[in-house]
């Protein structure tokens, strides 16, 4: 885990670079993965902005439409692969939008000071309101799952002085969606005594 502040934003908003370096060893160049998920990030960010009555499922693709045509094909090793992951990503990315308007209407924010794309919503009512933070991510696998979520609430609680109730990852290449449920006070008392 990081304990720069700058190196947790980065990874919160692209652990392509830094999962691919330190954990499968291999050489990292600026490839296609990191800008679809620069691209995610960015269309989840203008949706989340986007007033709740221009969220129809055409607007919404439209909405996609715009950010993804910046994409450069070259980045890809072919223009199968990048129709492939275009198509694929795209399908999964309106339907969980689409699933997920309501949700993101008054009680949303998104991380403060660069962790982009990731939505903070409450869910509950009153007082029994959980925070959850939520993130779509190209893809996932179970090392970069922990990793992430251990970040996620090691910046979260420098942020905000709390834990999230829960972290929910979406992987957008598998359709997959992963929820962690953080041990509010047991995570709560470890974070004060390391920090």
């Amino acid at each position: 885990m990081f304990e720069n502040n700058q190196l947790n934003e980065a990874f919160l908003n692209c652990p392509y670079e830094y999962y691919d370096h330190e954990f499968r060893r291999v050489a990292v160049d600026f490839n296609w993965k990191q800008v679809v998920q620069s691209t995610v990030n960015n269309i989840v960010r203008a949706y989340v902005e986007t007033p709740l009555l221009m969220r129809s499922n055409v607007d919404t693709l439209q909405l996609i439409s715009k950010h993804w045509t910046k994409i450069d094909r070259n980045l890809f090793y072919s223009v199968q692969q990048f129709l492939s992951i275009s198509a694929i990503v795209i399908d999964h990315l309106l339907s969980f939008l689409s699933m997920n308007k309501q949700s993101f209407d008054s009680n949303h924010g998104f991380l403060e000071d660069g962790a982009s794309g990731i939505v903070t919503t409450l869910k509950g009512k009153d007082r029994h309101e959980a925070i959850v933070l939520e993130k779509l991510l190209l893809e996932v696998d179970e090392p970069l799952l922990q990793t992430y979520y251990d970040v996620a609430k090691r910046y979260y609680y420098e942020k905000n002085g709390s834990l999230p109730h829960q972290i929910e990852v979406i992987d957008l290449l598998n359709a997959k969606r992963y929820v962690h449920f953080s041990n509010l006070e047991e995570e709560q008392q470890h974070f004060l005594t390391t920090t």
